[in-house]
């Protein structure tokens, strides 16, 4: 054999360490193009968790089942613990176990509409097998809600923060608002200063930089494994309905304390929840007593005491007055007035007011009644005084009604009883006179004069009865329209001339002289 392909031991072990070099870079260089030819994540066969439940307890599950439970610190053998695992991307899992049919499977897909994970619920008797099937890749909640496009644009705010309360993730809404704040656009500030608290929801103030009106949320958490979730629904309207009703409540009030009327108003549970002061002038209760929140029977048991109410003639029935008081004013049908031992006489009325409150007014008619009285006894003294008249009288209003007539009225007229003045009527009068009287043309003058309610002179004519009797009648203009008829008696001489003399219905000479006078 030629020395050329003789080989030293060294040079043999040279060609052993290339050899072997070249192999494990065939070695690499297919292995690499097997991994690149291989299918991706997507077409990888998914991993599925898979647990068994029975009456809402675990009662077996495979090794992904076990890693699933084992990230939450609750009690991994509970089913709520699960449904809280699974809520923040499967908001539809049942929170209990349980189904109305003997056997019924559900599906429920991922919040996120990009993620191909998917739970296949299964229910019969008082077992359940739970599979939850999704993909190596996926990220998790956080990310998938970052990636959600329902989420991301919607119009109030969202956000995701960590038990530390740092700002992992937000929508563009929330971005937004921050930018308005000044936020630079790749930072996600913290807009609200106040912490939230998960399942509550929480009222927060957005301060306004630029001068505008601040901006109000309403902001409700959930607690999503180891994240919180924040949404933020507008709350302004609202703010500003609470702002215009409080105006509005302080105007009351300073209406209220202007009005001469007492006003108590008791709520739904009989307690005094509004007075204003005028109440504390006409019932002399203090004003700590007031503001103590009384009920209705205590409040009305203290005016009794300070003889601020009429005093019952039987106090054991004290309290049924109360209770029938507080159904008469909720159905809008109690008013009274009190007459005082004091000579201070108060109007008293009870209304219903909503959501089953209801107020008491009180009104001092002191000064009314009084005035009445006099008025009253006014009357009397005129009705008197006409009474003392023997001549007939009656007066006529302007628009024809009888308002006072005096004694020997009705007995000569035998008609007009005292209580059917108002009922009474020129027209009636003048039916009733010519009835009783013998015809004549002067009954036409008195009904154009009666009727006129224009000033004019006075009318004066002599009437004779069917009984024989002549009488004076007389019509009198008085102020504002109104019309006095006065019938009074003729002397003897003069009645016998009358009928000797002169036609009836004819004025009589002593008459013209008194129209002359």
């Amino acid at each position: 054999m030629p020395d050329v392909f003789r080989l030293t031991p060294i040079a043999l072990i040279v060609l052993g360490v290339c050899l072997a070099a070249v192999i494990c870079w065939v070695i690499f260089h297919f292995t690499r193009k097997s991994s690149e030819a291989s299918p991706n994540a997507e077409t990888q066969p998914p991993r599925s968790a898979i647990l068994l439940y029975r009456n809402g307890f675990l009662a077996d599950a495979n090794p992904a089942g076990f890693d699933l439970l084992s990230t939450t610190d609750a009690d991994p053998e509970l089913w709520t613990t699960l449904a809280q695992c699974l809520s923040p991307q499967f908001p539809e899992f049942p929170s209990t176990q349980g189904s109305g049919a003997e056997k019924k499977i559900d599906t429920f897909s991922s919040l996120n509409p990009k993620s191909a994970a998917h739970i296949t619920l299964e229910q019969w008797e008082d077992f359940a097998r739970v599979r939850l099937t999704q993909d190596d890749t996926n990220p998790g909640f956080q990310d998938t809600a970052a990636r959600d496009g329902t989420a991301l644009r919607a119009p109030y705010p969202i956000w995701i923060s960590d038990p530390s309360g740092k700002i992992t993730w937000a929508n563009e809404r929330y971005m937004a608002l921050a930018r308005q704040h000044g936020a630079e656009s790749d930072a996600i500030p913290r807009l609200f200063s106040q912490s939230f608290e998960p399942d509550v929801m929480q009222r927060a103030k957005l301060a306004s930089t630029d001068g505008q009106e601040d901006l109000w949320f309403d902001v409700s958490t959930q607690n999503a494994s180891s994240t919180l979730i924040h949404y933020a629904s507008d709350a302004n309207a609202i703010v500003r309905a609470e702002i215009a009703q409080r105006n509005f409540v302080q105007t009351l009030t300073k209406t209220f304390a202007q009005l001469p009327i007492g006003l108590a108003i008791f709520d739904v549970n009989r307690q005094l929840t509004l007075f204003n002061p005028a109440l504390i002038d006409l019932t002399n209760l203090p004003a700590d007593f007031l503001s103590s929140r009384p009920s209705m029977l205590t409040f009305f048991d203290r005016l009794r005491e300070m003889r601020m109410i009429p005093e019952p003639k039987n106090y054991g029935s004290w309290r049924q007055q109360i209770a029938e008081l507080v159904i008469a004013a909720a159905g809008d049908r109690y008013c009274e007035t009190w007459s005082l031992p004091s000579g201070v006489t108060y109007k008293v009325h009870g209304r219903p007011h909503p959501d089953g409150a209801i107020a008491i007014l009180f009104e001092d008619i002191s000064a009314e009644v009084s005035l009445t009285r006099r008025f009253r006894s006014q009357l009397d003294l005129v009705q008197a005084s006409l009474d003392s008249i023997d001549d007939a009288v009656v007066v006529f209003s302007p628009v024809g009604t009888a308002t006072f007539s005096n004694s020997a009225y009705r007995r000569f007229w035998k008609t007009l009883s005292e209580t059917h003045v108002a009922e009474y009527s020129f027209r009636d009068a003048l039916a009733s006179w010519r009835d009783r009287c013998e015809a004549s043309d002067i009954w036409a003058d008195v009904e154009n004069h009666l009727t006129d309610i224009n000033p004019r002179a006075d009318y004066l004519g002599v009437i004779r009865t069917l009984e024989g009797k002549t009488k004076y009648i007389r019509v009198v203009y008085l102020q504002g329209g109104n019309k006095v008829v006065i019938f009074s008696d003729l002397p003897e001489a003069t009645d016998t001339e009358i009928e000797h003399e002169r036609p009836l219905g004819q004025t009589h000479p002593a008459c013209e002289e008194e129209v002359a006078v």
